[in-house]
């Protein structure tokens, strides 16, 4: 009978110790009635006498191999026989392995070493100052450490996989290693914004990411995934950016070699931090569910998943303090005063991200908190970063109105109850430590101002307080209620106290008896004025699409106009020049593509970006080149060369 699934690891590694096996096919291995433990575990006999000695999972793995070995040739009832014996055998071998381990002193650890969330903090921010694959490997860094899964599960996520609820993302995973299946694709994960820290951010880093490559991808079969390219290409593409990065991180103050770190190590860091990073962790039920482990005897009968458990686990996860009323901030979200505000803000949101495949709402969450974090993102971030090339972001004008319109706080607080904010997957404690905490605030409020209001009190009150207790009277005449109302209030009007609520309540002077003369601008005439270029103006590498932002619409950061209107002689410097006149060819070959009859000088956004879009449809690319696959986040430079290469190819 020939081996169905000759590709597996379990097959690759048992099958070429077989005498049976040639060249790919497999003829019947053994004498079935004549097996014994010891004949089928001949091949591995060596192992156990190595220096180091194999690993428990490789030993493992091998009798797990036998195990389908026996299967496919529907032998289950010889195995079932032979079981007991080799488990008995290949358990004293574990012993034997490991007590020389313990007498030569070799390393315990086998595998790569699971990523502190020190660790995990410091390399994110190595990954997001990056000025090329920064937004890639920061955003891809980010989602494997809150989502506690394999490199692989995040090569395949699709944008038609992530929603928003309440106040966090959810991921969905239509297949993974442990559920082949699909059965769990209906359970998503939950994951949360972390407004006290913007480096170990996932909604923040997936922004920045959106908002700096195109999404749309013209692959014409319907496939719209999160990042462009084969899994493969995904994965080994940010193996080599993490590994660039921890070489510029000192890892021997975390105990580390660079050896020792691999893309498993986010899920191992990630997990050990969730469940032993403090004394308020998740279940473990809910932990395992997360990062889709096995739970024998339990599994799928009574220990199932459910929102909430998941939604603690990706509150903990995301690295908010567990044990402090701030695990239960709410993301940073828009709350739009009025329907302007909130027609502003969905303006924002599409010129921003690619609203067209990205969901609205997710699309809605992330700028919001690419906004709320963006001072900081300012301070850290190199100039050159391709998320100054945003035409939203960069504009100082949106960001201030913006920035206006986000929260973040408490559920309880009044701007979150009048837009209705819950927050999810918190803890009881929170709400205690919240309550202790408001208590806490109002006590410390409340001293200062009865320390005040006692120190108001004048002398003469004092004094006749004290003459009224000790003698019995009150400026000579007996205590009376008449004589102690008289009294106070003449105390009240020598100190000036009645007469302050009338200065109060004045009303303020007429603005136009103020005189001031104010010379008159061209913004009074609804003009604006011509702004030269900086000095350093450079055009920066950034996608096809965000040029074509910048040449019908501009750059307040640079000059208030159209990059269109540039002309190469106003840039003093030759690189930047030349650059400046690359940059000029491509955008003017695709208004070349576009009819007369449907150029619109003065445009909307919207306008300008159907433009684009039938403009680009005329470009076509080699078929052998390998950029074919990540359109969406070519450089227009790049695209340029390939045009040009085409041209060349035709003649």
């Amino acid at each position: 009978m020939p081996r169905a699934s000759l590709h597996t690891s379990d097959a690759t590694m048992i099958y070429p110790l077989l005498p049976g096996y040639c060249h790919g096919t497999l003829v019947e291995p053994l004498l079935w009635d004549e097996v014994t433990p010891d004949v089928i575990l001949e091949p591995i006999m060596g192992w156990k006498d190595a220096p180091m000695g194999p690993s428990q999972s490789k030993i493992s793995a091998y009798r797990s191999a036998l195990c389908l070995l026996f299967r496919d040739f529907n032998q289950m009832h010889k195995w079932q026989s032979l079981s007991p014996t080799i488990s008995t055998i290949v358990n004293g071998w574990k012993k034997q392995i490991a007590r020389k381990r313990k007498e030569v002193g070799v390393d315990v650890e086998r595998g790569v070493s699971g990523l502190p969330f020190k660790l995990y903090g410091v390399l994110c921010r190595h990954l997001a100052s990056e000025d090329q694959s920064g937004p890639f490997a920061w955003c891809y860094a980010t989602l494997l450490w809150n989502l506690v899964c394999r490199s692989d599960n995040i090569s395949f996520i699709n944008l038609n996989h992530i929603k928003v609820k309440a106040d966090h993302l959810l991921v969905y995973f239509a297949q993974s290693k442990s559920d082949q299946e699909g059965k769990l694709s209906k359970y998503p994960r939950a994951v949360y914004a972390n407004p006290m820290n913007p480096w170990v951010c996932a909604i923040t880093a997936l922004g920045i990411f959106l908002a700096c490559v195109t999404t749309r991808v013209d692959e014409g079969d319907g496939k719209m995934p999160l990042f462009q390219g084969s899994q493969q290409d995904s994965s080994m593409r940010f193996r080599k950016d993490m590994h660039k990065a921890l070489a510029d991180i000192n890892l021997e103050e975390f105990g580390l070699e660079g050896e020792m770190l691999g893309t498993h190590s986010f899920r191992k860091g990630a997990s050990t931090y969730v469940s032993s990073g403090g004394t308020a962790c998740p279940s473990s039920s809910a932990i395992s569910l997360r990062a889709g482990w096995s739970q024998p005897g339990v599994e799928d009968t009574y220990r199932r998943y459910d929102s909430a458990g998941d939604e603690h686990v990706g509150r903990v996860v995301t690295g908010l303090p567990m044990h402090a009323e701030e695990l239960a901030l709410l993301p940073p979200t828009f709350v739009p005063q009025t329907v302007e505000d909130e027609a502003f803000i969905q303006q924002c949101v599409h010129q921003c991200m690619d609203v067209a495949k990205v969901n609205v709402g997710v699309a809605r969450m992330c700028l919001a908190s690419i906004i709320y974090h963006l001072d900081e993102l300012k301070r850290c971030l190199p100039p050159n970063h391709k998320l100054w090339t945003d035409c939203v972001i960069t504009n100082n004008d949106l960001y201030s109105r913006l920035k206006n319109l986000v929260f973040c706080g408490y559920d309880d607080d009044s701007e979150a109850q009048r837009m209705n904010l819950h927050c999810t997957g918190v803890p009881p404690h929170c709400s205690m430590l919240r309550s202790l905490s408001q208590v806490n605030e109002q006590v410390r409020n409340l001293l200062p101002g009865v320390e005040r209001e006692i120190g108001k009190l004048p002398k003469v009150i004092q004094d006749a307080l004290d003459e009224a207790v000790e003698m019995g009277k009150i400026e000579g005449a007996p205590v009376t209620t008449a004589n102690l109302e008289r009294t106070v209030t003449r105390v009240l009007e020598a100190s000036g106290i009645n007469n302050l609520r009338d200065r109060l309540t004045l009303p303020a002077p007429n603005e136009a008896t103020i005189e001031a003369s104010q010379e008159r601008t061209l913004a009074d005439f609804g003009l604006r004025s011509f702004v030269q270029l900086r000095e350093d103006f450079h055009v920066p590498n950034m996608t096809l699409r965000k040029g074509w932002h910048h040449w019908t619409r501009g750059n307040v950061t640079t000059c208030g106009r159209p990059w269109r209107l540039i002309q190469p002689s106003e840039v003093s410097d030759n690189s930047s020049r030349e650059r400046l006149k690359r940059y000029r060819k491509m955008m003017l070959a695709i208004e070349g593509e576009i009819p007369t009859s449907e150029w619109k000088e003065n445009g909307t956004f919207e306008d300008y970006e159907e433009m684009f879009d039938k403009a680009k449809s005329k470009f076509k690319f080699l078929p052998e080149s390998s950029l074919k696959r990540r359109h969406g986040e070519l450089s227009w430079d790049t695209v340029l060369r390939l045009k040009y290469k085409q041209q060349r190819s035709y003649r």
